[in-house]
């Protein structure tokens, strides 16, 4: 499967909009997405349905649940915020790292949400600074290049904490 950087970003766009939980668009262009899957040869049940809905009118939320299966069959399943904090923060910086995830949101859900589920972590703590704090340390924000690397960092203390 070799997607072109266009659809790449999309249906990463659209992994980090169903985990801030502001699915934003029109059916229509998941329709018309979905059409571009099938021709890069993506052409699972999930992708030929939502192949359906390219002159369909409506918010893309009344499609969640069909833009969740498409993106698990694309390889980039939406993050399950249902499990354990770590594990989640484990599954966000993996995504984030292998841009499977936007840094935004990313970064966002690990900082608002998750760390103080998971008692406010120096690796968490870290990213949060150089997201937020960044000018009092530099005069030029973080490269995304930063920003993964952080991710790693917390993801490793994940995986610390989930063989505990």
């Amino acid at each position: 499967m070799q997607l072109s950087a266009e659809l790449h970003a999309y249906l990463v766009e659209l992994r980090g909009d169903l985990l801030r939980q502001r699915l934003v668009g029109r059916v229509a262009d998941a329709g018309w997405m979905a059409c571009d899957l099938i021709g890069a040869g993506i052409d699972t049940p999930s992708t030929l349905e939502l192949a359906g809905y390219a002159l369909a009118v409506g918010p893309l939320s009344e499609i969640e649940p069909l833009l969740r299966q498409v993106l698990s069959e694309c390889g980039m399943p939406p993050v399950d915020i249902q499990q354990e904090p770590w594990d989640v923060a484990h599954d966000i910086s993996l995504a984030m790292q292998d841009g499977t995830l936007p840094i935004s949101a990313g970064a966002d859900f690990l900082i608002t949400e998750l760390s103080p589920l998971c008692g406010h972590p120096p690796e968490i703590t870290e990213l949060m600074i150089l997201v937020d704090d960044w000018e009092a340390l530099r005069s030029t924000p973080p490269t995304d290049d930063e920003l993964r690397c952080q991710a790693g960092e917390i993801a490793k203390a994940a995986r610390l904490r989930r063989m505990k």
